[in-house]
């Protein structure tokens, strides 16, 4: 399906007129492009935005290719919580497509949908494999229900700026675990970042040629798995001496306990999905004020000559 729609798409999924759409777009709270018919069209992320922001309901979600919301709520942010735990063991797919969306359009922050439900879901999963009480295929399938749920909240955030700054991040060669990056992504989007995963299990040269590409202003890595601490520790060394002093370093996973993070030079550790956002926001910030200041200098050398 599509990810823009024509005002009476967007009319009918949400239960208002055509007319009303226009005028939203018009009055500027709905941003838009034009074919080259001169017809208009919004991003599927943008109207996620507008709905967010002017608190609107979606009457008929699955015009947009969206879940149709639960009958039912849960009461409280544990009750979603455990409901959305359970529903990955039955891999019940739908059902967590709608707890995801329905927190998605409340007051949740995507960092908080990390942490708090999906990060959690599959760490009580990971104890119940542990203990016996759920086999690996349920786990295996949780994964693949998550990159899903992932997939489809990137849907759901506005599409990157052209002029913010690029973040890049991966797994390092032989972590296949790929939850952490692909959260960091849409984390650091929902941030302002134009931020870009490249996957997993990548080896160190091509992180270094992705970095001299892309030219990042931050460069994460999640590790979740590492074959060789020594190994990684002479290459993330290689990896920083190279671009750290003008690329902000972020790393975070279970692999990096306090011994190892001794050992390496970093802007910034995250031990989970909320520490990146402040960090990313801050970051943000600076970037912002700096570009400014460059900004300034221009004009001022400019008008010097």
């Amino acid at each position: 399906m599509s990810d823009s729609y024509s005002p009476k798409q967007i009319a009918r999924a949400l239960g208002v007129s055509e007319s009303s759409v226009k005028r939203w777009c018009d009055r500027g709270l709905i941003d838009y492009q034009k074919t080259a018919g001169g017809h208009r069209r919004v991003v599927l992320g943008e109207l996620m935005r507008f709905v967010k922001d002017q608190r609107k309901v979606i009457a008929r979600p699955q015009l947009l290719g969206l879940p149709v919301a639960r009958e039912t709520q849960p009461r409280s942010c544990a009750g979603s919580a455990e409901s959305f735990t359970e529903s990955l063991i039955a891999g019940e797919l739908e059902l967590c497509r709608q707890i995801i969306l329905d927190l998605f359009l409340s007051e949740f922050s995507v960092s908080k949908i990390c942490d708090e439900f999906i990060a959690s879901a599959m760490e009580v999963i990971g104890e119940r494999w542990e203990c016996g009480d759920v086999e690996v295929f349920q786990e295996r399938r949780g994964c693949e229900i998550v990159l899903g749920a992932l997939h489809e909240l990137r849907r759901l955030l506005p599409p990157p700026v052209a002029n913010r700054p690029v973040a890049i991040g991966a797994t390092v060669e032989g972590d296949n675990y790929g939850l952490g990056t692909s959260m960091a992504e849409l984390v650091l989007r929902d941030c302002g970042w134009n931020a870009t995963s490249l996957g997993c299990n990548l080896p160190y040269a091509t992180l270094a040629a992705a970095i001299r590409q892309h030219r990042p202003r931050l460069f994460w890595l999640s590790c979740s798995h590492l074959l060789n601490r020594d190994e990684f520790l002479v290459n993330y060394a290689a990896l920083h001496e190279e671009f750290g002093l003008d690329v902000a370093f972020v790393v975070g996973g279970r692999e990096l306990d306090e011994s190892l993070r001794r050992q390496m030079q970093y802007a910034a550790y995250c031990d989970n999905m909320q520490h990146l956002e402040a960090f990313a926001r801050t970051a943000l910030s600076f970037s912002s004020e700096h570009e400014k200041d460059l900004s300034v200098e221009a004009r001022s050398e400019q008008q010097a000559l």
